[in-house]
């Protein structure tokens, strides 16, 4: 059985530049699977995704802009989708 993650306070997930083609993988892999995901569960990660750290520290109306970026992938994929 493998141990669980470390607990990150839910606003950092801090990681070194070298490691965004990871963040970025997971988030792609995340959203070719974002139909199959209960909506409780979208619901916190685009709460989450509004206030985490991230590089760019300021983006004005990131939670609609993020709901607008799901929205339109989800549209350029819509065999992937399922709610």
């Amino acid at each position: 059985m493998k141990a669980p993650l470390p607990q990150q306070d839910q606003f950092t997930l801090k990681y070194p530049s070298e490691d965004e083609p990871y963040i970025r993988r997971l988030g792609s892999a995340l959203l070719l699977h974002w139909g199959e995901i209960p909506e409780e569960v979208r619901v916190k990660i685009l709460a989450e995704a509004s206030t985490v750290w991230d590089r760019e520290f300021h983006i004005p109306q990131i939670a609609r802009k993020l709901d607008a970026f799901v929205k339109r992938h989800l549209t350029r994929n819509p065999e992937k989708t399922s709610g």
